[in-house]
């Protein structure tokens, strides 16, 4: 009701996705959609829920009347509004007397008429505030027209049609549109040679989950699939796939099958200029009984390779804003894109200038939940990290997480947000099960799954949060370093020294102080001095202090048994570490 048509979409989507066999919603939905102008997407989910339950209302053909009248098939927009079949409801009335108006049927827009006003005789503000709130211009001024045929007696003013230049809301999810609007991302139908039935299966399986994995982040903008529907059938230059449908962005994919193998090759292109940013190949055995255990193998790694924090989209979308566009200059939604280049680099100058920038979104959108979460992370980072610290940074992340979930209640970043602060404030149980809530709510994010999996590690439960780090790990090959932190402690902790040492050789986070630290613990207890003294160098060079700060440091995160573990292997390192230090300030804390 508030035009905030990308907001809603995005809402929307969330909506379906959480429980796609209710009907009455997907209906809804579809209408509002459709109002919103994406009329392809509102009618293949009105055509879903009328499938979905044969004893629908009337009202279930909104969306087909309106579309129809829009595009002045008068004609077949009256024969929609005759299968509404409810008398007692006044919009049926009063969309058979515009239909009929137009046609110039005067006697049925008299009785329509004449049935409208005995149901709503206050209809006149009802249609100004329809016209306000509802319809795009466009739809309204043939409308009211309509109405004013069928002899209703609305002021000339208000039923005067809206000009082309006068249209603010989008009249349709055009390709024009939807460049204007920024980063959409379109995924093409699944392409299978032969007439392999299953193919056919996990080829339409494939397609249809990547569109759901990719709409449960928040942050993108994903073309219904309605809209790329024909292109199963059609192939066309990307770029001029990417125009017509308005997105920047194109996956496609072929599944191809020899005797019991299958490979299924996956590409990601900009559609500006016809690169490729990111292709994968995965092949594995085929077997017809077990196409569902296929596509939730293969879904989940597409999904998080290309839309989770370290996900090709996000780096790409973000780099681009980084480099072309002021800060000052961004919408709220960019504004959380931009926000990415942070999570890449982890440095004190990109934290302020993240921070500043996703406070002045939140200023302007305060109700996007999604910088409400990265806020929260920004927050608390002034703690751990000691990152441009600020007054109360804990109580700013606890209040910008619940803020976040007060938004977007079904969007797991906020969740995910609200169990760091807990982990930190040392609430366990209610850590946990918010941190189960945030991997319910979208099991595909890999990068989430790696930071609460090695929070719960941290919390004492090691064998849950190995496993979800691993899980992580198998998700994105494209992760950061730090999503092998839980396994090499879980390793050290156990005096598994060589093979910790392996884990921590994968880390290849140079500009992260705690990776040296780990590394330098390792060396030290396996007595390689020479490398153990690398690591400390490396690790000073970042943090001179970490002698004097490193209980704190660990504090924030392991159990007394594994800090004094950690210490002896740094000290074995060769750090001179005092005995039972007592720092009663955190690191970071303002004076």
């Amino acid at each position: 009701m508030q035009k905030e048509f990308q907001g809603f979409r995005g809402a929307a989507e969330r909506a379906i996705a959480l429980n796609p066999m209710d009907g009455n919603s997907v209906a809804l939905l579809a209408e509002l959609l459709t109002y919103a102008g994406d009329e392809e997407r509102g009618l293949e989910l009105a055509g879903r829920a009328k499938q979905l339950n044969p004893n629908h209302p009337g009202w279930y053909w909104y969306p087909d009347f309106y579309r129809a009248y829009l595009h002045g098939d008068y004609r077949g927009a009256l024969g929609f509004a005759l299968k509404v079949n409810m008398p007692s409801h006044y919009v049926m009335h009063l969309i058979l007397a515009a239909a009929y108006g137009q046609l110039g049927e005067n006697e049925n827009a008299a009785k329509a008429v004449r049935e409208l006003l005995r149901m709503r005789p206050d209809i006149y503000s009802i249609l100004r505030s329809q016209a306000d709130k509802v319809w795009n211009p466009e739809y309204g001024g043939k409308f009211l027209e309509g109405l004013r045929k069928a002899g209703l007696d609305i002021p000339g003013t208000a039923a005067a049609p809206a000009s082309t230049s006068d249209i603010s809301a989008p009249r349709t999810a055009s390709g024009e549109t939807r460049a204007a609007e920024g980063y959409w991302v379109a995924v093409l139908p699944f392409k299978f040679t032969g007439a392999n039935a299953d193919l056919k299966a996990l080829a339409e399986g494939v397609s249809d989950e990547v569109i759901t994995g990719l709409a449960r982040f928040s942050y993108l903008r994903v073309v219904a699939r309605g809209s790329t529907a024909k292109y199963l059938s059609e192939s066309g230059d990307v770029r001029a796939i990417g125009k017509e449908l308005g997105a920047r962005y194109v996956l496609e994919g072929s599944i191809r099958q020899a005797g019991t193998k299958l490979r299924l090759a996956v590409q990601l292109a900009d559609t500006t200029s016809g690169t490729h940013l990111w292709a994968e190949n995965y092949e594995r055995p085929f077997s017809p009984e077990a196409l569902f255990e296929l596509q939730d193998d293969l879904v989940p790694r597409i999904v998080s390779t290309v839309a989770d924090y370290y996900g090709i989209l996000p780096h790409t979308i973000s780099d681009a804003l980084r480099r072309r566009k002021a800060d000052d200059q961004l919408s709220p939604h960019e504004a959380v894109l931009r926000a990415f280049s942070y999570f890449e680099r982890i440095t004190p100058e990109e934290h302020a200038l993240v921070r500043d920038i996703l406070e002045r979104a939140a200023r302007s959108a305060p109700n996007q939940g999604e910088i409400w979460a990265m806020l929260s992370t920004l927050y608390w980072h002034e703690r751990s990290l000691g990152f441009n610290p600020q007054p109360d940074p804990l109580g700013r992340a606890l209040a910008a997480a619940r803020r976040s979930i007060d938004v977007a209640p079904t969007n797991n970043l906020g969740y995910s947000a609200l169990a760091t602060v807990l982990y930190l404030q040392k609430d366990i149980p209610a850590f946990r099960a918010t941190a189960e809530r945030a991997i319910e709510l979208n099991p595909m994010d890999g990068s989430n799954l790696a930071h609460v999996g090695l929070l719960t590690a941290y919390s004492g439960d090691w064998e849950r949060g190995c496993a979800l780090a691993e899980a992580a790990l198998k998700l994105n090959p494209n992760h950061p370093g730090w999503y092998w932190f839980a396994s090499f402690l879980n390793t050290y902790r156990k005096g598994d020294y060589r093979e910790a040492l392996t884990i921590a050789l994968k880390f290849n986070l140079p500009g992260y102080y705690t990776a040296h630290a780990f590394t330098a613990a390792v060396y030290g207890q396996l007595g390689m001095r020479d490398q153990a003294q690398r690591a400390l160098q490396d690790l000073l060079k970042i943090r001179p202090d970490f002698a004097e700060t490193a209980r704190n440091e660990f504090g924030q995160h392991h159990d007394p048994q594994l800090i004094e573990h950690l210490i002896d292997g740094l000290r074995k390192a060769g750090l001179e570490i005092p005995d039972a230090a007592v720092v009663t300030q955190q690191p970071g804390q303002p004076n």
